[in-house]
């Protein structure tokens, strides 16, 4: 979003006024930072391609290789193979409506045989640990035949097949057969499909739970989840569809799932209109992530890993030949995207950018080339001007791959000042990387604030930067022989700069992040009313940082900054979150992620939020903590003592007659702002709306208290007098 973080602290007859001024990211190379025990890159979770060990759209055997081992690049998912030995495996000829299984030992044997032949890609198994294998609707028992005439009996039934397919057709590797993946999605988007199957989503979640057993039965170190859903859309008919889906299928299949797997999209739904465009990208991803991870937690007892088998850009309504513009919508949300599943390494298995090789099963029959859209290669001929049919080329999706190429290591601290500039940073040996990813719908210039490395040489910096011109991808590649105070970034692009060192980077201190869960969640909004929740269990350190994840979802128009307390103490509410405002989107679902002083924290914690209007829901409650082994400072943001008088502070707000004996008169903000009244303890007294600029304070007692008023860019704290 456009709107600036401006916030002003009060803390009792003194504050602080904060301001942001340029974008600053803090980067402490020497500072290890471990997400609940996590701290390495690992590439088989984030750099992935969708396709499998023998998939046979490249155009030869050295650009398979290329691609893997240039890149290191690991393998993520197949759809398909499943789906075609479901579809002509025989009937077993003594149990109607079951697999034969002495078919399916004798069809698994020769497949097996067959892989072991295919000695090429046997340098690739060790791509393919998470790599995954999903099902589709077809494979739902509904009283459809297969082509071999099989009508699967029921849910016992088609498990058998799933259970028996895995244990009979792979091998560990080499000439012993295929290797197993590692992960089992049982249909691909199967609520979405659940109409013209003639069922329910509950009856979809039984039937993933029937399948999950049996096939962990017969292969026991398989992990199986579900339900790769598509369009998540918590928020819709006032958290409805939460209940219809995942809340149904975590009550009825949450037990019997190893991990929960789902899709992410920025998508668009006119064709070329991208001013239309719905992101996920920024803080509607971090409010899907979260509740799921808190039911998963109340009703489980564990936060379950995640699957994002698919994430990228969709336009459904996007026909016609291949175009460079649609690669740059991909790439910039592949890439923005995947900096925020990065923060979270020890809950995701798997993260797939989805784009596919060539498609070539997608080619409409009647037209001269494949308008299928993100695809990898392409065949020339399909840009003007060049000559027709004329072989294959790689598309500028392959930008993503040689982007991230090298990157490696262990996480370190970073920390932005900018919620719409997501900063993130590791060090390997001798070479740092710092990454920045701009979610802003226009180009920023960065500074940067590298610590930790005082006395240790600096050899270079390289930097590979991908942005637009004119929606057209560029990926450029920077050097500089000397430290840099600052990169010009693209509007939401991102860029990985690369700093190599003379010596190797001593990682002297660490930073342990957890994240916490409250007792409850899904709480109705309403007007002027305390909602209460509580966190227990944190452990706090000596040293740290902590951020109070509030997930909501309201219409448009409502109030997103109720008034906190953490611990009976007030903590402001910033006027920033992640990503642009969702003005596209039917109604606001996202995280509001508030800065929380590290020293109000306890083991057991209360938090307290009021909203001035009427509406909504919290979704999720989650206490991010960061406990470190020293005190870190942040840079980016100017610090004033300042005394709590409107004349002393140029706010841009006045506020008057202060003292006064009934109502107070507030300029220079917009009328229907909210307004909160706290006493000196931090309790919240009044909120509401601004209505012709007044806040009427007669039936508050003579006293002393603080004005919260929440403007379009800034929050405003004023202490006033009442007589």
């Amino acid at each position: 979003m456009k709107l600036k973080f401006y916030l002003f602290l009060f803390i009792l007859m003194l504050g602080y006024n904060i301001v942001q001024g340029q974008d600053t990211v803090d980067v402490n190379l020497h500072i290890q930072h471990v997400v609940n025990g996590v701290s390495d890159f690992d590439r088989a979770k984030f750099i992935t391609i969708h396709d499998d060990l023998t998939g046979n759209e490249w155009e030869s055997d050295e650009q398979k290789r290329s691609l893997l081992e240039d890149y290191d690049v690991y393998f993520g998912r197949n759809n398909g193979g499943i789906v075609w030995e479901w579809n002509n495996t025989k009937e077993d000829p003594n149990k109607a409506g079951w697999p034969d299984v002495d078919y399916m030992k004798i069809r698994g044997q020769n497949e097996k045989s067959n892989y072991s032949s295919q000695t090429f890609v046997h340098q690739f198994e060790n791509r393919y640990a998470n790599m995954v294998v999903g099902g589709q609707e077809h494979m739902f028992p509904h009283g459809q035949a297969t082509k071999d005439g099989l009508i699967y009996e029921g849910f016992d039934a088609t498990a058998e097949f799933y259970g028996q397919y895995f244990k009979e057709y792979f091998g560990e590797g080499g000439t012993t057969g295929r290797p197993k993946p590692g992960l089992v999605e049982v249909i691909n988007e199967p609520f979405v499909k659940t109409g013209q199957l003639g069922t329910t989503n509950l009856e979809m979640s039984k039937y993933h739970s029937v399948v999950a057993k049996r096939i962990k039965a017969l292969n026991p170190n398989l992990w199986v989840g579900g339900y790769s859903a598509a369009h998540p859309a918590f928020e819709s008919n006032n958290f409805g569809h939460w209940n219809g889906t995942w809340k149904t299928f975590i009550d009825e299949a949450g037990a019997d799932m190893d991990f929960f797997s789902f899709h992410l999209y920025d998508f668009i739904q006119t064709t070329g209109d991208m001013s239309q465009e719905l992101h996920r990208s920024g803080s509607n991803i971090e409010a899907i992530m979260d509740m799921i991870s808190h039911y998963s937690y109340l009703r489980l007892g564990e936060v379950k890993p995640f699957s994002v088998s698919e994430y990228g850009w969709l336009c459904k309504t996007c026909d016609g030949g291949y175009d460079p513009k649609e690669d740059w919508y991909n790439l910039r949300s592949f890439n923005t995207m995947m900096v925020q599943l990065m923060e979270r390494p020890d809950q995701l298995i798997i993260s797939i950018p989805f784009m596919l090789l060539k498609a070539s099963w997608a080619k409409p029959v009647d037209a001269e080339y494949n308008t299928y859209g993100p695809r990898l290669l392409r065949e020339i001929g399909e840009v003007e001007g060049e000559k027709a049919h004329d072989g294959w080329v790689y598309t500028d999706l392959l930008m993503y791959y040689q982007m991230w190429a090298e990157l490696n290591g262990k996480r370190v601290d970073s920390w932005s000042n900018d919620m719409d500039m997501i900063a993130d940073a590791y060090v390997d040996g001798k070479t740092a990387y710092v990454i920045l990813s701009n979610l802003n719908e226009e180009a920023k210039t960065v500074n940067l604030k590298i610590k930790g490395t005082s006395d240790n040489p600096l050899v270079k910096i390289t930097a590979q930067h991908l942005y637009e011109i004119g929606d057209i991808p560029q990926l450029d590649t920077l050097v500089y022989d000397a430290a840099i105070d600052a990169f010009d970034l693209g509007q939401q692009a991102t860029v990985i700069m690369k700093y190599e060192f003379k010596n190797e980077i001593s990682l002297s201190e660490s930073l342990n992040e957890k994240k916490y869960y409250a007792t409850n969640y899904l709480v109705p909004i309403r007007p002027q009313q305390s909602l209460a929740f509580s966190i227990p269990g944190v452990d706090v350190g000596e040293h740290g940082e902590a951020v109070l994840r509030v997930g909501i979802g309201r219409d448009h128009g409502m109030s997103l900054r109720p008034a906190l307390k953490v611990n009976n103490q007030v903590v402001p509410v910033p006027v920033d979150w992640r990503g642009y405002d969702q003005s596209t989107r039917d109604i606001f679902f996202g995280v509001l992620e508030i800065p929380v002083p590290h020293e109000l924290l306890k083991e057991n914690n209360t938090v307290e939020l009021v909203f001035p209007d009427e509406g909504g829901h919290v979704s999720s409650i989650v206490l991010q903590v960061f406990n470190s082994s020293i005190d870190i400072a942040r840079s980016g943001v100017e610090v004033e003592e300042v005394t709590l008088t409107v004349d002393d502070l140029d706010l841009g707000m006045e506020v008057y007659p202060n003292p006064t004996t009934g109502s107070l008169t507030v300029k220079g903000l917009n009328m229907n702002s909210p307004y909160s009244v706290f006493d000196l303890s931090g309790k919240v007294l009044a909120t509401g709306a601004l209505s012709a600029g007044e806040v009427n304070l007669s039936g508050l007692q003579d006293g002393v208290y603080v004005l919260q008023v929440a403007g379009m860019d800034q929050v405003f704290q004023v202490r006033i007098i009442k007589e």
